[in-house]
C-alpha cells in the first residue's frame, strides 16, 4: 500500500509526534509512505521515509488561493498513493479541494478539539468540507458525536512509543510539556502555583519542557510572582524528563486529547489537569487522576494540593492509570488503522 501523509509544517507539536509514530510503523510493516508539508521542517523528529516539500505559498496575491489546489492535485496524480491521511483542519481542506473526483482515499485527522475554531465561518467551512473526505479520525467521544454528519469517522487514539527504560530514580519534579502558547494555559499554571502552599512546594522542581511566542512573557510571569521554574526549551526526548518526574501538570485552556497524558502513564507520572476533552476522555477524575473543577487558577491549585500533600494519593492515581496502557499501544492502534482505512475505500 502507497500511504501519502499530509501536513503543514513540520515543527513541535503533539501532531507531528503522531505523525512520526504512525509512518515509521506503517513503514516498519512494509508499507510505503512518503510526508509531503508546506511550509517549513524544523528536522526534530525522525521519519523512516521519503520527505516531501511542495512549496504551495511561493507566488503571493489572489492566484495563489486557487493555484495552490492545482499544484497539490498535480502532485498526487504524479505519484498515484492509494491513500491519503491528512493532518490539520486547515490542510484537510486544501486536500479535499485538491482531490475533488479523484479516486484516491482520503481520510482527514482532526488533532484538536472542534471547538478551538471560534470563527462561525471557518467553522462552516470547515464542517461542510469534511461531508466530502471518504473518512475522518477524531480524538475523543465528544468530537466523534459533533462530526455525525460525516459518512466514516473513526474515534482513534494517538499511539505511543515509550522508549527503553533507563531506570533512573524518581525525584520531586512537576513537569509539563508543552508548546509556550496562549492555548497552553501555562498563565493558568503559574498563577496556580503561586496560590499553592509554599510549604508543599518546597523540595519540588518545577519544569517547562516546550518553545513558543510566550516564552519571554512566561519567565517574567514566573518571576513577578516569586516562582522557581525551569524553563527548558524544545527537549527531543522528553522521556528523560518523564523518567524522573512524579507528576505532569496540563493546564491546557483547549485540548482535543493531549498526547502528554498518555505518555505519562507509560513513565508512572501522576496527572493533573484542566477539564479540557481531552482530559475528560483520558481521565477518570479521583480515580487514575485529577481535573480542576474549572479553567481557573484557584481551581487547579487545589488539585496540585491535594496530590503534593498526600504520596499515597499519588501511587494510587498512577497505579490506576497504568490500567489503560493497552488502548494506547501502537501495535493496537496500527491495526485499527488498517481497519479504518479498509472500510473508507471508495
Amino acid at each position: 500500500m502507497k500511504i501519502m501523509f499530509f501536513i503543514s509544517a513540520i515543527r513541535n507539536g503533539g501532531s507531528e509526534r503522531v505523525l512520526e509514530a504512525l509512518c515509521n510503523e506503517f513503514v516498519k510493516r512494509g508499507e510505503s509512505c512518503e510526508i509531503v508539508y508546506f511550509e517549513e521542517d524544523l528536522g526534530l523528529y525522525k521519519f523512516d521515509c521519503k520527505k516531501t516539500h511542495l512549496n504551495i505559498y511561493e507566488k503571493s496575491g489572489i492566484w495563489t488561493k486557487f493555484s495552490k489546489f492545482i499544484k497539490i492535485r498535480k502532485y498526487i496524480k504524479s505519484q498515484k498513493p492509494d491513500v491519503i491521511i491528512s493532518f490539520m483542519d486547515q490542510t484537510n481542506i486544501n486536500l479535499i479541494i485538491s482531490t475533488a473526483f479523484m479516486k484516491v482515499n482520503l481520510i482527514v485527522t482532526e488533532h484538536v478539539s472542534h471547538d478551538l475554531l471560534k470563527s462561525k465561518f471557518w467553522r462552516f467551512i470547515r464542517d461542510f468540507s469534511y461531508k466530502f473526505a471518504d473518512g475522518l479520525s477524531v480524538l475523543g467521544a465528544v468530537d466523534f458525536e459533533y462530526y455525525k454528519f460525516v459518512k466514516n469517522k473513526a474515534l482513534m487514539y494517538n499511539p505511543v512509543f515509550k522508549s527503553a527504560s533507563l531506570n533512573l530514580p524518581k525525584q520531586n519534579v512537576i513537569l509539563s510539556v508543552g508548546r509556550l502558547e496562549n492555548v497552553k494555559g501555562y498563565d493558568i499554571y503559574l498563577q496556580a502555583l503561586s496560590l499553592v502552599d509554599r510549604g508543599l512546594l518546597k523540595g519540588w522542581e518545577v519544569w517547562i519542557a516546550g518553545s513558543g511566542s510566550l516564552e519571554n512573557e512566561l519567565k517574567q510571569m514566573a518571576i513577578n510572582l516569586g516562582l522557581e521554574v525551569k524553563f527548558l526549551g524544545h527537549v527531543n526526548d522528553v522521556s528523560l524528563l518523564y523518567e524522573k518526574a512524579k507528576i505532569l501538570a496540563l493546564s491546557s485552556k483547549s485540548e482535543g486529547f493531549g498526547n502528554v497524558l498518555v505518555e505519562a502513564i507509560f513513565y508512572d507520572v501522576l496527572r493533573v489537569a484542566t477539564p479540557t476533552n481531552g482530559a475528560n476522555e483520558l481521565i477518570k477524575n479521583g480515580f487514575d487522576g485529577l481535573i480542576s473543577s474549572d479553567f481557573s487558577p484557584k481551581s487547579f491549585a487545589c488539585e496540585l494540593e491535594k496530590v503534593l500533600k498526600d504520596e499515597n494519593l499519588r501511587k494510587n492515581l498512577t497505579k490506576n492509570a497504568n490500567l489503560k496502557r493497552d488502548e494506547f499501544d501502537i501495535k493496537n492502534i496500527i491495526q485499527k488503522w488498517y481497519k479504518f482505512i479498509k472500510e473508507c475505500e471508495k
